[in-house]
């Protein structure tokens, strides 16, 4: 397959680099420990070869919310190379048996019907699959998630399925600046807390040491790394 040529391969270099750089100033100026916060790259604003290149830099957890672009990035990339998978948007059910086995972590659970049927198609000699339930932050179309009434229910009932491990609570604040989505991230803490559920999956490229200095323990970013790379390395 095709690789990244040596000059994207340094910029994407450093630019990981700056961002992990970023994640751990974050995670210090909150008073926490960086190693508290996790990094998913999203790669669904590129192809196989930047994701490949990621993935030869040290990054194995990769985000997609497409799930074309993930089957398509997965076939490509050679499976001694051992990515993890997280499924970032919304997953449609008729969709979930095409990924149930592929993934590592679906960030955006919030449906009992979507939660049966991803433990019903994971190969039972796999881990169980790592979910966070999303807890919807704004009315915006196109928006998904629950209310957090909502998710107790899910929670109780997602516990059952033996497919399925809920690990903690994602959310997605309506677009703006970043300090305008500090209350966002703290409703989604809060909730967490709540539900007895430690991990919190919020925050981007803009708004990530908001998202950290509130709690973040997963990050999701993309934009970040591809500041300076050619188009066809986007490819």
């Amino acid at each position: 397959m095709q690789e990244l040529g040596s000059e994207d391969r340094a910029r994407l270099a450093e630019n990981l680099a700056r961002l992990r750089e970023r994640i751990a100033r974050a995670a210090e100026v909150a008073g926490r420990d960086p190693a508290q916060v996790g990094l998913v790259t999203v790669t669904k604003y590129a192809g196989p070869a930047y994701a490949r290149a990621l993935l030869e830099l040290g990054q194995r957890d990769l985000g997609e919310n497409r799930v074309g672009h993930l089957l398509s990035l997965a076939e490509a990339l050679p499976p001694e190379l051992a990515p993890r998978w997280h499924f970032i948007g919304h997953l449609q059910r008729n969709k979930a048996n095409k990924v149930a086995s592929l993934l590592h972590a679906l960030h955006s659970l919030d449906s009992l019907a979507l939660a049966e049927k991803l433990s019903e198609r994971r190969e039972p000699a796999l881990p169980p699959l790592q979910v966070y339930l999303e807890l919807r932050l704004s009315d915006e179309p196109g928006r998904s998630g629950g209310e957090e009434a909502e998710l107790a229910e899910l929670l109780e009932r997602a516990r059952s399925l033996t497919g399925l491990e809920v690990v903690g609570l994602m959310g997605l604040p309506p677009q703006g600046a970043p300090e305008d989505a500090r209350p966002h991230f703290r409703r989604v803490r809060a909730a967490a807390e709540r539900l007895g559920l430690e991990a919190r999956s919020m925050g981007m490229t803009a708004d990530l040491e908001v998202a950290i200095a509130e709690g973040a323990t997963v990050v999701r970013v993309g934009r970040a790394l591809l500041e300076g790379l050619s188009e066809e390395a986007r490819s």
